[in-house]
């Protein structure tokens, strides 16, 4: 999938989008707006590169999410984040059959946005897929967002949200035919480095590399 990798990339870059497409992409350029009139540019301008860094993180997190763990099947997918400004939720639903993918790229980088607002330090964040798999089975996986990563949920936990009124705490019937998995590890470019003697290939934009 390196060709939609990078293309998810750029995109993320606002290079590869069209304005008229969505009034919602602009959220995607990350730059963020001076409280007051006592915000220098210095102040903003890193701001905005700690943005996009949390942004590069999560779409990292999202695409080894894709190339590692799903799997063929249809998956619906939903990343949620608790900030101090309110909850944001976005999801989709995407499809992969052995190299072919299809998939919503606008969509997914709305995902990436979600996922990057969970790792902000005073946020939190999570990221549930349902699974229909090709076989008929349908199971459905978890990952918390913690310390700038996707971190697999245990099958109790899936079971928990999903089985408990998120409002009252009373029991809900779990639905038939549905399995609640354990989730597997994301892989982490860093942990992939620390036991290789290459180095990883650089796949920033030129102009964000050091």
């Amino acid at each position: 999938m390196s060709e939609y990798d990078d293309h998810v990339r750029h995109s993320l870059e606002g290079q590869n989008v069209d304005p008229g497409e969505d009034l919602r992409m602009d959220a995607m350029r990350w730059t963020p707006a001076p409280d007051s009139n006592t915000v220098t540019a210095e102040e903003i301008h890193a701001s905005a590169e700690k943005a996009h860094a949390l942004l590069d993180r999560a779409a990292n997190a999202y695409l080894s999410l894709l190339n590692a763990v799903l799997g063929d099947g249809t998956h619906h997918m939903v990343a949620s984040a608790t900030t101090p400004h309110g909850d944001v939720t976005e999801g989709q639903e995407l499809t992969v059959m052995g190299d072919a993918l299809i998939i919503n790229e606008a969509t997914s980088m709305r995902v990436c946005a979600v996922i990057a607002a969970g790792m902000v330090g005073c946020a939190t964040g999570g990221l549930v897929v349902r699974t229909f798999h090709p076989d008929g089975s349908e199971f459905v996986r978890g990952w918390g967002v913690r310390n700038l990563w996707l971190h697999p949920l245990t099958a109790q936990d899936i079971r928990q949200a999903y089985t408990v009124d998120t409002e009252t705490g009373a029991p809900v019937a779990p639905e038939p035919g549905v399995e609640y998995r354990q989730a597997e590890q994301v892989p982490c470019p860093e942990a992939e480095a620390s036991t290789s003697r290459t180095t990883p290939p650089d796949n920033r934009p030129p102009n964000r590399r050091n």
